[in-house]
Protein backbone atom coordinates (compact mmCIF):
# COMPACT_ATOMS: atom_id res chain seq x y z
CA UNK A 1 0.00 0.00 0.00
CA UNK A 2 0.98 3.55 -0.59
CA UNK A 3 1.61 5.57 2.33
CA UNK A 4 0.12 9.01 2.55
CA UNK A 5 3.36 10.69 1.23
CA UNK A 6 3.34 8.56 -1.34
CA UNK A 7 0.28 8.55 -2.51
CA UNK A 8 0.60 12.70 -2.30
CA UNK A 9 3.75 12.76 -4.74
CA UNK A 10 2.11 10.19 -7.03
CA UNK A 11 -1.38 12.64 -7.54
CA UNK A 12 0.45 15.42 -7.73
CA UNK A 13 2.94 13.59 -10.88
CA UNK A 14 -0.73 13.13 -12.67
CA UNK A 15 -2.07 16.80 -12.20
CA UNK A 16 1.56 17.68 -13.49
CA UNK A 17 1.49 15.67 -16.37
CA UNK A 18 -2.19 16.66 -17.26
CA UNK A 19 -0.73 20.68 -17.11
CA UNK A 20 2.56 20.47 -18.87
CA UNK A 21 1.50 20.62 -21.96
CA UNK A 22 5.17 20.73 -23.72
CA UNK A 23 7.49 17.53 -23.28
CA UNK A 24 11.24 18.82 -22.57
CA UNK A 25 9.44 20.44 -18.68
CA UNK A 26 7.61 16.97 -18.88
CA UNK A 27 11.11 15.52 -19.19
CA UNK A 28 12.46 17.24 -16.00
CA UNK A 29 8.88 16.02 -13.59
CA UNK A 30 10.35 12.66 -15.31
CA UNK A 31 13.44 12.49 -13.98
CA UNK A 32 13.58 14.19 -10.68
CA UNK A 33 10.04 12.66 -9.63
CA UNK A 34 8.29 10.28 -11.38
CA UNK A 35 11.27 7.83 -11.78
CA UNK A 36 12.66 7.93 -8.84
CA UNK A 37 9.27 7.16 -6.86
CA UNK A 38 8.35 4.69 -9.63
CA UNK A 39 11.50 2.97 -8.46
CA UNK A 40 10.24 2.82 -4.75
CA UNK A 41 7.44 0.88 -5.67
CA UNK A 42 7.04 -3.02 -6.16
CA UNK A 43 8.18 -3.46 -10.16
CA UNK A 44 5.07 -5.33 -11.71
CA UNK A 45 2.57 -2.29 -9.71
CA UNK A 46 4.94 0.80 -10.96
CA UNK A 47 4.26 -1.06 -14.73
CA UNK A 48 0.26 -1.09 -13.96
CA UNK A 49 0.65 2.97 -13.00
CA UNK A 50 3.02 3.89 -15.77
CA UNK A 51 0.37 1.77 -18.34
CA UNK A 52 -2.73 3.70 -16.48
CA UNK A 53 -1.10 7.06 -17.17
CA UNK A 54 -0.53 6.58 -20.75
CA UNK A 55 -3.95 5.40 -21.34
CA UNK A 56 -5.43 8.37 -19.56
CA UNK A 57 -2.34 10.36 -22.01
CA UNK A 58 -0.77 12.19 -18.87
CA UNK A 59 2.79 12.34 -20.68
CA UNK A 60 2.61 15.44 -23.31
CA UNK A 61 2.65 13.95 -27.07
CA UNK A 62 6.03 13.26 -28.34
CA UNK A 63 4.70 12.61 -32.05
CA UNK A 64 4.52 15.72 -34.36
CA UNK A 65 8.05 15.28 -34.87
CA UNK A 66 8.92 13.42 -37.82
CA UNK A 67 11.60 14.01 -39.55
CA UNK A 68 12.15 13.14 -42.62
CA UNK A 69 15.60 11.33 -42.54
CA UNK A 70 14.12 8.84 -40.33
CA UNK A 71 10.57 7.93 -42.52
CA UNK A 72 10.99 4.28 -43.76
CA UNK A 73 9.66 1.43 -45.64
CA UNK A 74 9.37 -2.20 -44.37
CA UNK A 75 7.16 -4.87 -45.09
CA UNK A 76 5.58 -2.10 -47.61
CA UNK A 77 4.30 -0.14 -44.90
CA UNK A 78 5.25 3.24 -44.63
CA UNK A 79 7.27 4.29 -41.15
CA UNK A 80 7.61 7.39 -39.52
CA UNK A 81 10.48 6.43 -38.08
CA UNK A 82 12.43 3.13 -37.28
CA UNK A 83 12.10 3.28 -33.48
CA UNK A 84 9.47 0.78 -32.23
CA UNK A 85 7.70 -0.53 -28.68
CA UNK A 86 8.67 -3.92 -27.95
CA UNK A 87 5.64 -6.24 -27.07
CA UNK A 88 4.94 -6.92 -23.13
CA UNK A 89 4.53 -3.33 -21.80
CA UNK A 90 0.32 -3.37 -23.23
CA UNK A 91 -0.26 -6.92 -22.85
CA UNK A 92 -4.31 -7.02 -23.13
CA UNK A 93 -3.70 -3.80 -25.56
CA UNK A 94 -5.41 -1.65 -23.26
CA UNK A 95 -4.02 1.33 -23.83
CA UNK A 96 -2.85 1.24 -27.67
CA UNK A 97 -4.33 5.32 -28.45
CA UNK A 98 -2.24 6.53 -25.85
CA UNK A 99 1.22 4.59 -26.98
CA UNK A 100 0.63 6.04 -30.51
CA UNK A 101 1.09 9.58 -28.98
CA UNK A 102 4.53 8.77 -27.24
CA UNK A 103 6.25 9.28 -30.67
CA UNK A 104 7.13 5.65 -31.84
CA UNK A 105 6.67 4.75 -35.65
CA UNK A 106 5.48 1.86 -34.30
CA UNK A 107 3.90 -0.35 -31.33
CA UNK A 108 4.00 -3.67 -30.49
CA UNK A 109 0.95 -5.19 -28.23
CA UNK A 110 0.04 -8.29 -26.18
CA UNK A 111 1.57 -11.48 -25.83
CA UNK A 112 -2.52 -11.95 -26.39
CA UNK A 113 -3.14 -15.18 -25.68
CA UNK A 114 -6.47 -16.90 -27.08
CA UNK A 115 -7.94 -17.89 -23.70
CA UNK A 116 -7.62 -15.63 -20.36
CA UNK A 117 -4.25 -17.22 -18.09
CA UNK A 118 -3.07 -15.45 -14.95
CA UNK A 119 0.71 -16.29 -15.70
CA UNK A 120 3.24 -17.46 -13.15
CA UNK A 121 3.13 -16.69 -9.25
CA UNK A 122 4.24 -13.80 -8.22
CA UNK A 123 7.22 -11.94 -7.77
CA UNK A 124 7.57 -12.20 -11.41
CA UNK A 125 8.92 -9.17 -12.23
CA UNK A 126 12.34 -7.79 -10.96
CA UNK A 127 14.79 -4.86 -11.53
CA UNK A 128 18.59 -4.99 -11.85
CA UNK A 129 19.05 -1.03 -10.73
CA UNK A 130 23.17 -0.78 -10.83
CA UNK A 131 22.56 -3.12 -14.65
CA UNK A 132 19.43 -0.89 -15.98
CA UNK A 133 18.28 -4.27 -16.49
CA UNK A 134 15.23 -6.57 -16.13
CA UNK A 135 14.50 -10.01 -15.25
CA UNK A 136 11.02 -11.18 -15.55
CA UNK A 137 9.23 -14.59 -15.98
CA UNK A 138 5.96 -13.86 -16.48
CA UNK A 139 4.80 -16.45 -18.29
CA UNK A 140 2.42 -14.53 -20.86
CA UNK A 141 -0.53 -13.57 -18.08
CA UNK A 142 -2.91 -12.32 -20.45
CA UNK A 143 -7.11 -11.64 -20.20
CA UNK A 144 -7.48 -13.66 -23.47
CA UNK A 145 -8.07 -12.43 -27.41
CA UNK A 146 -11.74 -11.74 -26.86
CA UNK A 147 -11.03 -8.80 -24.24
CA UNK A 148 -7.95 -7.82 -26.51
CA UNK A 149 -9.94 -7.30 -29.43
CA UNK A 150 -12.80 -5.80 -27.40
CA UNK A 151 -10.49 -3.26 -26.55
CA UNK A 152 -8.99 -2.50 -29.73
CA UNK A 153 -12.97 -2.39 -31.61
CA UNK A 154 -13.00 1.30 -31.07
CA UNK A 155 -10.30 2.02 -33.36
CA UNK A 156 -11.00 -0.38 -35.50
CA UNK A 157 -12.25 1.11 -39.08
CA UNK A 158 -11.65 4.96 -38.38
CA UNK A 159 -8.76 3.00 -35.84
CA UNK A 160 -5.45 5.56 -35.97
CA UNK A 161 -3.82 3.27 -37.61
CA UNK A 162 -5.94 2.83 -40.88
CA UNK A 163 -3.47 4.79 -43.40
CA UNK A 164 -3.82 8.25 -42.23
CA UNK A 165 -1.08 8.51 -44.43
CA UNK A 166 -2.97 8.52 -47.55
CA UNK A 167 -5.69 10.57 -47.40
CA UNK A 168 -4.67 14.71 -48.26
CA UNK A 169 -7.14 16.75 -45.61
CA UNK A 170 -9.75 17.15 -44.19
CA UNK A 171 -12.80 16.66 -46.04
CA UNK A 172 -11.24 13.77 -47.73
CA UNK A 173 -10.50 11.92 -44.61
CA UNK A 174 -14.35 12.29 -43.32
CA UNK A 175 -15.04 10.76 -46.65
CA UNK A 176 -12.07 8.23 -46.51
CA UNK A 177 -13.68 7.11 -42.72
CA UNK A 178 -16.98 7.23 -43.89
CA UNK A 179 -16.28 5.14 -47.29
CA UNK A 180 -13.86 3.20 -45.97
CA UNK A 181 -12.01 3.92 -49.01
CA UNK A 182 -8.62 2.40 -48.00
CA UNK A 183 -6.32 1.90 -51.18
CA UNK A 184 -6.18 5.08 -52.80
CA UNK A 185 -3.25 6.94 -52.08
CA UNK A 186 -3.46 10.53 -52.54
CA UNK A 187 -0.70 12.56 -50.37
CA UNK A 188 0.42 12.44 -46.41
CA UNK A 189 -2.22 14.47 -44.41
CA UNK A 190 -0.83 17.12 -42.38
CA UNK A 191 -1.01 17.28 -38.74
CA UNK A 192 -2.36 20.54 -39.09
CA UNK A 193 -4.79 20.35 -41.28
CA UNK A 194 -6.49 18.12 -39.20
CA UNK A 195 -6.35 20.21 -35.89
CA UNK A 196 -7.44 22.74 -38.29
CA UNK A 197 -10.39 20.51 -40.13
CA UNK A 198 -12.07 19.52 -36.64
CA UNK A 199 -12.02 23.08 -35.50
CA UNK A 200 -13.68 23.71 -38.95
CA UNK A 201 -16.28 21.37 -38.24
CA UNK A 202 -16.84 22.17 -34.66
CA UNK A 203 -17.11 25.75 -35.48
CA UNK A 204 -14.68 26.78 -32.15
CA UNK A 205 -11.32 28.86 -32.75
CA UNK A 206 -10.46 28.84 -28.65
CA UNK A 207 -6.78 28.06 -27.99
CA UNK A 208 -8.12 25.34 -25.36
CA UNK A 209 -10.12 23.86 -27.91
CA UNK A 210 -7.49 23.30 -29.69
CA UNK A 211 -4.81 21.79 -27.39
CA UNK A 212 -7.50 19.05 -26.20
CA UNK A 213 -7.81 18.14 -29.85
CA UNK A 214 -4.35 18.10 -29.87
CA UNK A 215 -3.99 15.94 -26.44
CA UNK A 216 -6.55 13.93 -27.40
CA UNK A 217 -8.15 13.77 -31.02
CA UNK A 218 -5.46 14.10 -33.24
CA UNK A 219 -5.28 11.15 -35.45
CA UNK A 220 -1.70 9.62 -35.45
CA UNK A 221 0.28 7.53 -38.00
CA UNK A 222 1.73 5.01 -35.57
CA UNK A 223 1.59 1.55 -36.88
CA UNK A 224 0.26 -1.60 -34.39
CA UNK A 225 1.62 -5.23 -34.49
CA UNK A 226 0.08 -7.41 -32.03
CA UNK A 227 2.36 -10.31 -30.68
CA UNK A 228 0.72 -13.41 -30.04
CA UNK A 229 1.30 -16.35 -27.56
CA UNK A 230 -0.14 -19.66 -26.87
CA UNK A 231 -1.75 -20.65 -23.30
CA UNK A 232 0.38 -22.73 -20.69
CA UNK A 233 -2.17 -25.93 -20.88
CA UNK A 234 -1.98 -25.89 -24.81
CA UNK A 235 -2.34 -29.43 -26.61
CA UNK A 236 -1.93 -27.70 -30.00
CA UNK A 237 0.24 -24.60 -30.52
CA UNK A 238 -0.69 -23.86 -33.91
CA UNK A 239 -4.58 -23.97 -33.66
CA UNK A 240 -3.67 -21.30 -30.40
CA UNK A 241 -1.61 -18.85 -33.14
CA UNK A 242 -5.15 -18.98 -35.81
CA UNK A 243 -6.89 -18.51 -33.14
CA UNK A 244 -5.16 -15.16 -32.37
CA UNK A 245 -4.99 -13.87 -35.91
CA UNK A 246 -8.40 -15.28 -36.83
CA UNK A 247 -9.50 -12.76 -33.85
CA UNK A 248 -6.81 -9.95 -33.92
CA UNK A 249 -5.38 -9.97 -37.38
CA UNK A 250 -8.34 -6.94 -38.36
CA UNK A 251 -7.02 -4.72 -36.01
CA UNK A 252 -3.38 -5.27 -36.74
CA UNK A 253 -0.56 -3.59 -39.18
CA UNK A 254 1.36 -6.83 -38.11
CA UNK A 255 1.30 -10.24 -36.46
CA UNK A 256 4.22 -11.92 -34.45
CA UNK A 257 4.52 -15.12 -33.69
CA UNK A 258 6.36 -15.65 -30.43
CA UNK A 259 8.04 -18.90 -30.32
CA UNK A 260 11.01 -17.50 -28.08
CA UNK A 261 9.81 -16.54 -24.50
CA UNK A 262 12.14 -18.55 -21.98
CA UNK A 263 9.20 -18.57 -19.06
CA UNK A 264 6.42 -20.72 -20.98
CA UNK A 265 7.26 -24.46 -20.94
CA UNK A 266 8.33 -25.95 -24.24
CA UNK A 267 7.50 -22.72 -26.33
CA UNK A 268 11.66 -22.44 -27.53
CA UNK A 269 10.92 -25.98 -29.03
CA UNK A 270 8.74 -24.61 -31.77
CA UNK A 271 11.91 -23.02 -32.98
CA UNK A 272 13.10 -26.48 -34.33
CA UNK A 273 12.83 -27.11 -38.05
CA UNK A 274 10.46 -29.78 -38.06
CA UNK A 275 8.06 -28.33 -36.10
CA UNK A 276 8.53 -24.47 -37.00
CA UNK A 277 7.76 -25.59 -41.00
CA UNK A 278 4.52 -27.43 -40.01
CA UNK A 279 3.13 -25.02 -38.05
CA UNK A 280 4.44 -21.75 -40.31
CA UNK A 281 2.43 -24.13 -43.37
CA UNK A 282 -0.82 -23.46 -41.47
CA UNK A 283 -0.31 -19.76 -40.01
CA UNK A 284 0.68 -18.44 -43.50
CA UNK A 285 -2.66 -19.64 -44.40
CA UNK A 286 -4.59 -17.94 -41.91
CA UNK A 287 -2.98 -14.45 -42.58
CA UNK A 288 -3.32 -14.54 -45.83
CA UNK A 289 -7.12 -14.95 -46.04
CA UNK A 290 -7.52 -12.48 -43.23
CA UNK A 291 -5.25 -9.77 -45.29
CA UNK A 292 -7.22 -10.49 -48.65
CA UNK A 293 -10.52 -10.31 -46.55
CA UNK A 294 -9.38 -6.82 -45.34
CA UNK A 295 -8.29 -5.55 -48.57
CA UNK A 296 -4.35 -5.56 -47.42
CA UNK A 297 -5.49 -3.07 -45.07
CA UNK A 298 -5.24 -5.24 -41.92
CA UNK A 299 -2.61 -8.24 -41.04
CA UNK A 300 -0.07 -6.84 -43.79
CA UNK A 301 2.92 -9.36 -42.34
CA UNK A 302 3.49 -11.90 -40.06
CA UNK A 303 6.46 -11.78 -38.18
CA UNK A 304 8.51 -14.44 -36.30
CA UNK A 305 10.48 -13.68 -32.32
CA UNK A 306 13.29 -15.64 -31.73
CA UNK A 307 15.55 -16.51 -29.02
CA UNK A 308 19.06 -14.82 -28.68
CA UNK A 309 20.16 -18.25 -27.15
CA UNK A 310 19.71 -20.00 -30.15
CA UNK A 311 22.99 -22.09 -31.32
CA UNK A 312 24.41 -21.39 -35.02
CA UNK A 313 23.01 -24.54 -36.19
CA UNK A 314 20.16 -24.37 -34.85
CA UNK A 315 19.93 -20.72 -36.29
CA UNK A 316 20.78 -21.45 -39.77
CA UNK A 317 17.91 -24.02 -39.59
CA UNK A 318 15.13 -21.50 -38.78
CA UNK A 319 16.43 -19.15 -41.29
CA UNK A 320 16.23 -21.54 -43.91
CA UNK A 321 12.43 -22.16 -43.27
CA UNK A 322 12.17 -18.14 -42.87
CA UNK A 323 13.42 -18.00 -46.57
CA UNK A 324 11.21 -20.43 -47.88
CA UNK A 325 8.61 -18.09 -50.04
CA UNK A 326 5.70 -20.77 -48.91
CA UNK A 327 5.49 -20.11 -45.89
CA UNK A 328 5.30 -16.09 -46.31
CA UNK A 329 7.03 -14.52 -43.33
CA UNK A 330 7.92 -11.28 -43.75
CA UNK A 331 10.64 -10.77 -40.84
CA UNK A 332 12.08 -11.39 -37.79
CA UNK A 333 12.53 -10.27 -34.60
CA UNK A 334 15.96 -10.71 -32.81
CA UNK A 335 15.38 -11.02 -30.24
CA UNK A 336 14.06 -11.89 -27.23
CA UNK A 337 14.96 -11.70 -23.29
CA UNK A 338 17.94 -14.35 -22.61
CA UNK A 339 18.37 -16.98 -20.30
CA UNK A 340 22.24 -16.18 -19.40
CA UNK A 341 23.54 -14.08 -17.16
CA UNK A 342 26.88 -12.21 -18.15
CA UNK A 343 29.55 -11.59 -15.89
CA UNK A 344 29.05 -8.04 -16.06
CA UNK A 345 25.89 -7.87 -13.38
CA UNK A 346 26.12 -6.66 -10.11
CA UNK A 347 22.81 -6.55 -8.55
CA UNK A 348 21.68 -9.06 -6.22
CA UNK A 349 18.60 -10.65 -8.28
CA UNK A 350 20.57 -11.81 -11.28
CA UNK A 351 20.25 -15.02 -9.99
CA UNK A 352 16.10 -14.50 -10.08
CA UNK A 353 15.01 -17.47 -12.71
CA UNK A 354 13.38 -15.53 -15.98
CA UNK A 355 14.76 -13.84 -19.16
CA UNK A 356 16.92 -11.15 -18.77
CA UNK A 357 16.42 -7.39 -21.05
CA UNK A 358 18.56 -4.51 -20.97
CA UNK A 359 21.77 -3.43 -21.57
CA UNK A 360 23.48 -6.72 -20.25
CA UNK A 361 22.07 -7.95 -23.35
CA UNK A 362 22.75 -5.67 -26.28
CA UNK A 363 26.18 -7.34 -27.69
CA UNK A 364 24.38 -10.75 -27.43
CA UNK A 365 21.39 -9.17 -29.78
CA UNK A 366 23.20 -7.17 -31.98
CA UNK A 367 25.98 -10.41 -33.11
CA UNK A 368 22.98 -12.48 -33.59
CA UNK A 369 21.32 -9.24 -35.96
CA UNK A 370 24.31 -9.38 -37.74
CA UNK A 371 24.06 -13.44 -38.32
CA UNK A 372 20.75 -13.11 -39.71
CA UNK A 373 21.61 -10.51 -41.61
CA UNK A 374 24.11 -12.33 -43.35
CA UNK A 375 22.52 -15.60 -43.49
CA UNK A 376 19.16 -13.62 -45.36
CA UNK A 377 22.00 -12.23 -47.37
CA UNK A 378 19.52 -8.60 -46.37
CA UNK A 379 16.46 -9.67 -48.14
CA UNK A 380 14.52 -10.12 -44.63
CA UNK A 381 13.74 -7.67 -42.70
CA UNK A 382 14.86 -7.36 -38.91
CA UNK A 383 13.66 -5.68 -36.16
CA UNK A 384 16.48 -5.39 -33.86
CA UNK A 385 15.40 -6.14 -30.04
CA UNK A 386 17.53 -6.06 -27.10
CA UNK A 387 19.28 -3.48 -24.79
CA UNK A 388 18.55 -0.05 -26.26
CA UNK A 389 18.79 2.61 -24.13
CA UNK A 390 19.99 5.58 -26.74
CA UNK A 391 19.99 6.75 -30.08
CA UNK A 392 23.53 5.38 -30.09
CA UNK A 393 22.06 2.21 -29.61
CA UNK A 394 19.63 1.69 -31.84
CA UNK A 395 22.29 3.17 -34.64
CA UNK A 396 24.47 0.24 -33.97
CA UNK A 397 21.65 -2.19 -34.48
CA UNK A 398 20.65 -0.43 -37.71
CA UNK A 399 24.16 -0.67 -39.03
CA UNK A 400 24.05 -4.53 -37.90
CA UNK A 401 20.90 -4.78 -40.28
CA UNK A 402 18.53 -4.25 -38.69
CA UNK A 403 15.54 -2.46 -40.42
CA UNK A 404 13.36 -1.46 -37.27
CA UNK A 405 14.49 -1.25 -33.83
CA UNK A 406 12.51 -2.04 -30.55
CA UNK A 407 12.97 -0.78 -27.00
CA UNK A 408 11.09 -1.33 -23.68
CA UNK A 409 13.52 -1.49 -20.27
CA UNK A 410 14.73 1.75 -22.23
CA UNK A 411 11.95 3.03 -21.34
CA UNK A 412 11.91 1.62 -17.32
CA UNK A 413 14.96 3.81 -16.25
CA UNK A 414 15.08 7.11 -19.14
CA UNK A 415 11.28 7.18 -19.45
CA UNK A 416 9.21 8.44 -22.13
CA UNK A 417 11.37 11.18 -23.22
CA UNK A 418 13.60 8.91 -24.12
CA UNK A 419 11.57 8.48 -27.58
CA UNK A 420 11.93 12.14 -28.62
CA UNK A 421 15.26 12.47 -27.81
CA UNK A 422 16.38 9.64 -29.31
CA UNK A 423 14.43 10.56 -33.00
CA UNK A 424 16.86 13.73 -32.67
CA UNK A 425 19.88 12.14 -32.03
CA UNK A 426 18.93 9.58 -34.62
CA UNK A 427 18.99 12.35 -36.77
CA UNK A 428 22.73 13.42 -36.35
CA UNK A 429 24.54 9.97 -36.27
CA UNK A 430 22.24 9.51 -39.67
CA UNK A 431 23.62 12.65 -41.06
CA UNK A 432 27.22 12.14 -39.37
CA UNK A 433 27.82 9.28 -41.31
CA UNK A 434 26.69 10.78 -44.77
CA UNK A 435 23.49 9.11 -45.48
CA UNK A 436 20.24 10.86 -46.21
CA UNK A 437 18.04 8.35 -44.81
CA UNK A 438 18.42 5.87 -42.24
CA UNK A 439 17.00 3.38 -44.63
CA UNK A 440 20.76 3.45 -46.07
CA UNK A 441 22.48 2.89 -43.05
CA UNK A 442 20.60 -0.69 -42.80
CA UNK A 443 23.45 -3.28 -42.51
CA UNK A 444 26.34 -1.03 -43.37
CA UNK A 445 28.31 -2.75 -40.44
CA UNK A 446 28.06 -5.72 -42.29
CA UNK A 447 29.94 -5.06 -45.33
CA UNK A 448 30.57 -8.22 -47.27
CA UNK A 449 26.46 -8.07 -47.65
CA UNK A 450 26.12 -4.37 -48.03
CA UNK A 451 28.64 -3.99 -50.55
CA UNK A 452 26.63 -6.77 -52.54
CA UNK A 453 23.14 -4.95 -51.87
CA UNK A 454 23.93 -1.43 -52.34
CA UNK A 455 22.64 -1.18 -55.92
CA UNK A 456 19.46 -3.05 -54.73
CA UNK A 457 19.13 -0.37 -51.28
CA UNK A 458 19.43 3.07 -53.44
CA UNK A 459 17.35 1.64 -56.19
CA UNK A 460 14.29 1.21 -53.05
CA UNK A 461 15.32 4.23 -51.43
CA UNK A 462 15.49 6.32 -54.58
CA UNK A 463 11.34 4.80 -54.75
CA UNK A 464 10.46 5.38 -51.33
CA UNK A 465 12.08 9.12 -51.83
CA UNK A 466 9.72 9.35 -54.68
CA UNK A 467 6.62 8.15 -53.72
CA UNK A 468 6.32 9.58 -49.86
CA UNK A 469 8.58 12.01 -48.37
CA UNK A 470 9.63 14.76 -50.74
CA UNK A 471 12.69 15.54 -49.56
CA UNK A 472 13.98 19.63 -49.95
CA UNK A 473 16.95 19.98 -52.18
CA UNK A 474 20.11 19.01 -50.37
CA UNK A 475 23.93 19.29 -51.40
CA UNK A 476 24.05 15.34 -50.16
CA UNK A 477 21.45 14.49 -53.22
CA UNK A 478 24.28 14.97 -56.18
CA UNK A 479 26.34 12.75 -54.60
CA UNK A 480 23.58 9.89 -53.34
CA UNK A 481 25.22 7.67 -56.25
CA UNK A 482 28.02 7.11 -54.98
CA UNK A 483 28.50 4.34 -51.90
CA UNK A 484 28.97 6.50 -48.49
CA UNK A 485 32.49 5.90 -46.89
CA UNK A 486 31.50 4.45 -43.93
CA UNK A 487 29.94 1.00 -44.56
CA UNK A 488 30.90 0.61 -48.31
CA UNK A 489 34.38 -0.05 -49.98
CA UNK A 490 35.88 1.70 -52.55
CA UNK A 491 35.84 -1.50 -55.01
CA UNK A 492 32.02 -1.71 -54.65
CA UNK A 493 32.10 1.86 -54.89
CA UNK A 494 33.96 1.42 -58.46
CA UNK A 495 31.86 -1.44 -59.37
CA UNK A 496 29.09 0.60 -59.27
CA UNK A 497 30.07 3.67 -61.16
CA UNK A 498 31.01 0.87 -63.94
CA UNK A 499 27.77 -0.80 -64.34
CA UNK A 500 25.79 0.32 -66.90
CA UNK A 501 22.62 -1.52 -66.23
CA UNK A 502 22.50 1.52 -63.42
CA UNK A 503 23.25 4.44 -65.64
CA UNK A 504 20.61 3.61 -67.93
CA UNK A 505 17.85 3.14 -64.86
CA UNK A 506 19.60 6.76 -63.70
CA UNK A 507 18.83 8.19 -67.11
CA UNK A 508 15.31 7.23 -66.89
CA UNK A 509 14.52 7.98 -63.09
CA UNK A 510 16.85 10.91 -62.07
CA UNK A 511 16.96 12.28 -58.72
CA UNK A 512 15.64 15.83 -58.33
CA UNK A 513 18.63 18.61 -59.78
CA UNK A 514 20.11 20.20 -56.37
CA UNK A 515 19.54 24.72 -56.55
Amino acid sequence: MLKGRKLKLLLGMVAGGYIIKTPEPYDLIEKGLILPLSHQLPPEFSHKCALWMIKLKIPPRNDLYKPNMLRTTVFGMHFDNPIGLAAGFDKDCEAVSGLQRLGFGFIEVGSVTPLPQAGNEQPRLFRLLEDKAIINRYGFPSKGADVAAKNLSPWSIPFVRVQVEQVPDFDQFKQFVKDKEFNTPPPPLGQKEISQGYEKTFQVKSKFFQNFIERYLLPSTCKVGINLGINKTTNNPTNDYCVGIEKLGEFSDYIVINVSSPNTPGLRDLQRKSQLEKMLRHISRRVKNKNKAYKNTACRAFLLKISPDLSDEYLKEVIEVVMNPSFGVGGIIVSNTTISRPDSLVNSNKSERGGLSGPPVKNLSTEMIKKVYRLTDGTIPIIGCGGVSSAEDAYEKIRAGASLIQLYTGLVYNGVGLVRRMKTDLCKLVGRDGFINVQMAVGADVPDVSNKTFQDIFKRFEKFHRSFIQLPPSPLLGSVLEPPKSGFNDESSSNNNGDSSVEENDKDNPLPEDD
